[in-house]
């Protein structure tokens, strides 16, 4: 299917935002780079990030994934949507390659990001060792949510509404597509990324009291 330009808004360049593509992958590959530097993904290496979003662009997911450009270059990009064995998928998919640039590069399990992430991939994929037929997505309903699994802008546009254009992007696709909320998953740390949700009418979603990270936002206004 042809890309569909959506919105160009002038921001200090025209930026243009649109439906992402396998060859657009590099550059939200890099932008991943420069926006989460100390993530496990990123220690393993550009081409295991490029990976990690083929998968979830082509993987067997309900995907929305936009990426916002100027002048030629991706500035920013968002993936939403229902995914499925998201992390273990991807384990999966590229098992010979993760293992290689582990083994090639021992010094990453020093690290206790790494290893940590390393660890629940490894539990997960565990988990769904044995093949199993994918899951068909019934259509959108009330209980089902539109879910934001990764957003970034290129740190050198963060601060010019890139972010907010992706995310009203992908609020206005959920609405179309029938879903009545949202939901995404931040690090209770990250208070940068906290306020940009909130500002944006995101709520914080509690579990027996305690806020792990879990954003929802209602769709039904």
């Amino acid at each position: 299917m042809a890309p569909l330009a959506i919105q160009v808004i002038p921001m200090p360049h025209d930026v243009l935002v649109r439906n992402l593509e396998v060859k657009d992958l590099p550059g939200v590959s890099a932008i991943h780079m420069s926006a989460f530097p100390s993530s496990a993904l990123t220690q393993l290496g550009i081409e295991a990030v490029r990976r990690n979003y083929e998968w979830l662009l082509l993987g067997p997911h309900e995907v929305v994934a936009f990426g916002a450009f100027t002048q030629g270059k991706t500035v920013g990009f968002c993936f939403g949507g229902r995914f499925h064995r998201a992390m273990s998928g991807f384990m999966r998919t590229n098992l010979l390659f993760l293992t290689w640039r582990v083994f090639t590069h021992p010094w990453l399990v020093a690290n206790p990001i790494f290893r940590e992430r390393l660890t629940e991939g490894m539990r997960i994929l565990k988990r769904f060792a044995k093949p199993k037929s994918y899951v068909q997505y019934a259509p959108a309903s009330f209980e089902s949510s539109f879910g934001i699994l990764a957003i970034a802008v290129h740190p050198q546009y963060q601060g010019l509404n890139v972010g907010k254009l992706l995310m009203k992007e992908s609020e206005a696709n959920a609405r179309r597509r029938g879903f009545r909320k949202m939901s995404l998953t931040v690090h209770p740390d990250n208070h940068q990324a906290i306020t940009f949700y909130e500002r944006l009418d995101w709520k914080k979603f509690s579990k027996n009291g305690m806020w792990e990270g879990m954003m929802r936002k209602s769709l039904d206004c």
